[in-house]
């Protein structure tokens, strides 16, 4: 017996007879919304965009606030009433050893900041910050551990602004360095002129050629001074603070200064 699985149509056959529609009346009404829904929906549209304001206006105050009270803080950082009271290297050379030489700004009343490594005070070297007057040692230290490069413009400007760094090298014979931000002269040429009357030292000292500016783009201007007898030579040198400190939002017209004094 053969089974056919594939012969299993029903047969349709023509024939007369009355044709049967459906019922097109519920296509054939409007599509309005009703007018509460449509007043809910108003009303929902209304909230969504105020609520999309809201939050924008809250976006745009965050990120333009945010700037305008930093660089606020900068500003009231670097208006801050505070005196430098750079050493006078002169002088200083002539305090005798390093403790001498820290005890000496101690007791004038500077707070001190001390960050010579046991290596450098076993050579005889020192490395000492004097601090701004209303920074503490331990929010000096905190600033400093981040390292100045990572500090935002308001904390740099806390910290540099009536600070300076003193170093000592007594490898070969005796060489005194101060470091310090000026964020008043407004060039480095009156940078470089304010610090050499600061110190006392005489422009007329200054050899043929001992101006200007050197191959890594200091201004500078040397010079020499006699100390007890003996001869010392003079330098001062500055530069945008920008070439030192990579920092955004300190002034284009702050300078970094260095004033130098060796036998």
């Amino acid at each position: 017996m053969q089974f056919n699985f594939f012969n299993k149509r029903n047969d349709y056959v023509e024939s007369d007879g009355p044709v049967r529609y459906l019922d097109a009346s519920g296509l054939q009404r409007p599509l309005d919304m009703p007018r509460s829904q449509m007043a809910i929906m108003g009303l929902f549209v209304v909230a969504a965009a105020v609520i999309g304001g809201f939050m924008l206006f809250n976006v745009l105050d965050e990120v333009q606030g945010k700037a305008a009270r930093a660089q606020a803080s900068v500003e009231q950082n670097l208006a801050r009433e505070v005196t430098y009271d750079l050493p006078v290297l002169p002088s200083v050379i002539q305090n005798g050893d390093n403790a001498s030489i820290k005890q000496g700004f101690v007791d004038a009343g500077a707070t001190i900041y001390d960050t010579t490594s046991e290596e450098e005070a076993a050579a005889g070297n020192m490395d000492i910050i004097k601090l701004p007057s209303d920074v503490s040692e331990l929010d000096a230290g905190v600033l400093y551990s981040k390292g100045i490069p990572n500090l935002s413009a308001a904390e740099a400007a806390l910290l540099l602004n009536g600070s300076w760094t003193l170093e000592v090298d007594r490898s070969e014979g005796v060489s005194m360095r101060v470091t310090y931000a000026d964020f008043t002269s407004g060039t480095v040429e009156a940078a470089v002129q304010a610090a050499i009357a600061s110190e006392g030292f005489d422009p007329a000292t200054t050899p043929e050629g001992g101006a200007g500016v050197d191959e890594v783009g200091n201004t500078f201007q040397t010079g020499t001074v006699d100390v007890g007898g003996t001869v010392y030579t003079w330098k001062v040198s500055a530069i945008a603070l920008s070439s030192v400190y990579n920092i955004s939002g300190l002034p284009d017209t702050a300078v970094y200064v260095g004033i130098r004094l060796t036998a």
